[in-house]
């Protein structure tokens, strides 16, 4: 039995509320950072990744004009003669010719880059009235693996002139097919030298390549020394006599006549890839008279992959009453 004077036994002091709520924030920190530093690893893999592979996967192609031209040119016609400010160039018949860019377009936006069409064109040195000249299309390889590749057309034909600049013309024959229009002046040996045809001829790509979709009269030149009147019933009376019997004018070529015809062009809406249609029609004068208009339209013709072209568009040939 407990004396009633003895004191009471002190229980012990509790521990402190604050203590283990620490612990557990601390705890949470040390797992926030941890998280966050994982995340920043794995952010900065992906980056370093995304790099790796930005740098593998090759730009869009971006043409430099002057350094291709000078590639492509060298490489088709020769060395460039500062002297004469042209690439000589000798064909297989060793005829020389001097080459000059007459043309030259960048088209942007392409599916792989940039896109370039130049066209060069010269006349024979030794004063033979012999042309030559050439179409280049150069593009990003698809897909784009750093390189360009290129295609071309090259022709020669008689002419007493060269290709000038103003008489080629890059065209939007569709949405993303871009061609020439390319104006050529021919003689042939029976006129004398006062005819003068002027042709349009059509290059476009076809496929990867570039290929001849259409040729047809642009314009017509014949400057008689005589009259209208005169020059119409001489011409009038060749061809009268060549029905009756060729002999009568056999080596003799058929006289001039009054002519300054013009065709103008005009090419259709783009829809999709196939080339557009062209509508050309006639005007100017013949035998000293307005001539009366009218129009043409050429269709492409896929299964020739080129323009149907009527006879009446086509080089003119040394029959009677073709005009």
């Amino acid at each position: 039995m407990h004396d009633v004077n003895e004191p009471t036994p002190t229980p012990p002091a509790a521990a402190p509320e604050t203590a283990r709520p620490r612990r557990r924030w601390l705890a949470a920190l040390v797992y926030a950072l941890a998280g966050v530093g994982v995340l920043a690893l794995a952010l900065a893999a992906v980056a370093y990744y995304r790099h790796v592979e930005e740098e593998r996967k090759p730009k869009r192609a971006t043409i430099d004009e002057s350094k291709v031209i000078d590639n492509v040119m060298g490489a088709t016609y020769g060395k460039y003669s500062d002297t004469k400010q042209g690439w000589l160039y000798v064909d297989d018949d060793n005829v020389t010719y001097l080459m000059r860019v007459v043309q030259q377009a960048k088209v942007p936006g392409g599916p792989d880059g940039d896109e370039l069409y130049f066209m060069a064109s010269g006349a024979a040195v030794g004063g033979t009235k012999d042309v030559a000249y050439g179409v280049f299309r150069v593009r990003p390889t698809h897909p784009y693996d750093g390189t360009l590749r290129q295609s071309s057309v090259r022709a020669h034909y008689s002419s007493p002139t060269a290709v000038r600049a103003d008489q080629v013309r890059l065209e939007a024959f569709g949405e993303h097919l871009w061609g020439w229009v390319i104006k050529t002046q021919r003689i042939n040996d029976h006129e004398e030298g006062g005819a003068v045809t002027t042709m349009n001829t059509v290059i476009a790509p076809h496929g990867d390549q570039l290929a001849y979709l259409g040729e047809f009269i642009a314009a017509r030149k014949e400057t008689p020394t005589e009259s209208c009147k005169a020059a119409k019933a001489a011409w009038d009376e060749f061809w009268r006599l060549a029905e009756e019997d060729f002999e009568q004018v056999e080596g003799v070529g058929p006289p001039l006549r009054c002519d300054n015809r013009r065709w103008t062009y005009r090419i259709g809406t783009a829809v999709g890839n196939t080339p557009a249609p062209i509508t050309v029609t006639l005007g100017g004068t013949q035998d000293g008279q307005p001539v009366k208009s009218r129009s043409w339209k050429l269709k492409f013709d896929p299964k020739s992959s080129g323009y149907v072209i009527p006879k009446e568009l086509q080089l003119p040939q040394s029959e009677g009453g073709e005009e």
